[in-house]
């Protein structure tokens, strides 16, 4: 089991630029996520990316327990610790630039993921300025809750798309699915399915629920 307190740094990034069911004679592993926002976000984006990261993930059969990085004691135990620094601001209010939503062809890294010895560590980052240019996507028209919700959906994507890398412990990207290395911004934002595959799924199950 793992304590927040246990863990320590390194640097080198990993970036995003229905599978069979858990056995029921093991419990579902409880992995324990930390939040750290440089700046404070909008609730309504943050209860749209935790659910979309637990939707995404159950196939894996998982658990995810929600923490805040200031509010962490050190005492709880969990299968699993990731911890998530969110940079810049994760606010469809926040100020953004008329040209801020970059050019045709562009590739922009929106999270970077620590490994350090060929291990994934359980350090990411994720750029907040970079996610928002998801919500040149959605409709002119939405309202401010509509896309609070759509950003919600875009972290959440990214999110899980690195804790793949942390709880599956690996550096490989799938070639289909949200386990891709990169992924067009509107598909961030899309209503459509964006999940991962089969192959992404057992890989992350079979780290923290290995055979015997």
């Amino acid at each position: 089991m793992l304590r927040l307190s246990q863990l320590a740094a390194c640097a080198a990034a990993l970036a995003l630029s229905t599978s069979a069911q858990p056995r029921p004679d093991k419990p579902l592993p409880l992995v324990g996520v930390y939040l750290d926002f440089e700046s404070a976000p909008e609730a309504a984006s943050v209860n749209v990316m935790e659910h979309a990261v637990e939707s995404l993930l159950s196939p894996a059969g998982i658990h995810v327990a929600w923490r805040s990085v200031r509010e962490n004691s050190g005492r709880e135990t969990f299968s699993e610790l990731a911890v998530l620094k969110f940079k810049g601001r994760c606010q469809v209010r926040a100020p953004q630039p008329a040209n801020d939503f970059g050019t045709l062809g562009e590739v922009n890294p929106l999270a970077f993921t620590a490994a350090s010895s060929g291990h994934v560590l359980p350090y990411t980052e994720v750029e907040c300025d970079q996610v928002r240019k998801a919500l040149a996507y959605i409709s002119p028209g939405a309202g401010l809750l509509a896309r609070q919700q759509a950003l919600g959906l875009a972290l959440g994507r990214v999110v899980a798309h690195e804790l793949y890398h942390i709880l599956g412990n690996t550096a490989a990207h799938a070639e289909e699915g949200l386990a891709k290395a990169s992924e067009f911004l509107s598909d961030l934002v899309s209503n459509g399915p964006l999940t991962f595959d089969q192959g992404a799924a057992n890989l992350i199950r079979n780290h923290l629920r290995p055979e015997k």
